[in-house]
């Protein structure tokens, strides 16, 4: 398989509806996405919509984006469907809800578009893949012929971004993403499962990654982190391309595991000077201070660096903790995680997580889930001593 390197870059200041459908029209143009492209197509938008959380918090795929995209795919006679399964149980419920705080309702309510609340799953065999030969996804986006992969650029506690490529593991259902966390504790292989189930679309349908780089998240994300302007929306058949322009955006470039993955298996350029960079000029857009996640490798020395494996590493890593003055004992980060190595204890007469490390793979699950971010990473002592020097 070959993918086209090709990215299409165009500045945005802000979430203003008008100028977001000028952006995605002509990006669509661009790319040849015409009325011929969508014909008697399936079309299926994957957001980003990780929990139920507010726009302005950065979290999630923002309303006003996918208001443009389904203005720009009517004119192109294509109504979609939209299908996600944030973190958690999978339901009815839950989709209502996530689907109602992130500002999606309304928005599919307007063009008349229909949100997913089938909960079927089908297994997947994909032969070629490095890591996983069978993947379990959800049934409508295994039926869809084009899949929008409608993703957020921002920093992630686990694979220090979150773009194109690493929107796609929203498409396993509800808790079997924790599973998938459990069978790959392994960064690296949890990364390699990841671009698997990428290419495993890229092969067997169309695809095209628009990234909302608008407003990102920095620090802590994908849930924990802070609002940062970017300023930016890309488009792109190839989402591994897209994540080599994205984390040359945020200042990351070559550090990101999940993009470098990518890179190794001849999915993308090694570099954005290996990308048709078509739009506005990159430069201007470049950040130079974008904040890594806690748990960013690149700040630990090399020497300590080749102690995280095996039950050293675990010493040397750094751990997720609950924070006694925010938690509300509400049992999220229990459900959510997949050593079943949280729990909740009586203390003061108040209800409170507590994480029991033995077992801990740091995945940061609990942390990305945490409804009151109520869960911090605390680096371990040495590594923060030597970090600071």
């Amino acid at each position: 398989m070959k993918l086209e390197n090709k990215v299409v870059l165009h500045a945005c200041d802000g979430y203003d509806e008008t100028r977001l459908t000028e952006i995605l029209r002509t990006q669509m143009d661009m790319l040849g996405y015409d009325s011929a492209f969508f014909a008697g197509k399936k079309v299926v938008i994957k957001p980003n919509l990780v929990m139920k959380k507010e726009p302005d918090a950065a979290a999630t795929t923002h309303p006003v984006v996918l208001s443009a995209l389904l203005t720009v795919l009517a004119e192109r006679d294509c109504k979609p469907l939209i299908a996600e399964s944030p973190g958690g149980l999978f339901n009815r419920q839950r989709l209502e809800g996530v689907y109602r705080v992130c500002g999606i309702t309304p928005v599919a309510e307007k063009h008349g578009v229909p949100l997913n609340y089938d909960t079927d799953s089908v297994n997947i065999a994909y032969p070629d893949g490095k890591t996983v030969k069978m993947f379990h996804i959800l049934k409508p986006v295994a039926e869809a012929d084009i899949l929008i992969d409608l993703c957020k650029l921002k920093s992630h506690s686990l694979t220090k971004m979150s773009a194109a490529v690493k929107n796609f593991f929203g498409t396993i259902p509800g808790i079997e993403k924790f599973e998938m966390h459990a069978t790959f504790p392994d960064y690296k292989d949890f990364g390699s499962m990841i671009c698997d189930l990428c290419e495993m679309y890229c092969k067997t349908k169309k695809v095209i990654a628009i990234t909302d780089a608008v407003v990102g998240m920095e620090g802590n994300g994908p849930t924990a982190g802070d609002p940062r302007k970017i300023g930016a929306m890309l488009m792109s058949s190839n989402p591994f391309a897209s994540d080599v322009v994205g984390e040359t955006l945020l200042g990351f470039a070559g550090t990101v595991p999940i993009v470098r993955e990518g890179v190794a298996r001849g999915l993308a350029p090694s570099d954005i000077s290996g990308i048709t960079l078509l739009g506005d000029d990159i430069k201007p857009l470049l950040i130079s201070d974008f904040k890594e996640p806690d748990t960013a490798e690149n700040r630990a020395p090399s020497a300590l660096t080749v102690l995280s494996r095996g039950k050293l590493g675990r010493f040397f890593m750094p751990r997720p903790v609950a924070m006694s003055d925010k938690c509300r004992g509400c049992g999220e980060c229990v459900a959510s995680c997949p050593q079943h190595t949280i729990e909740l204890v009586v203390k003061n007469g108040k209800k409170l997580a507590r994480v029991r490390h033995g077992n801990c793979i740091r995945c940061y699950c609990c942390q990305e889930l945490c409804p009151f971010e109520a869960i911090k990473v605390k680096k371990n002592f040495v590594i923060r001593i030597v970090g600071s020097i």
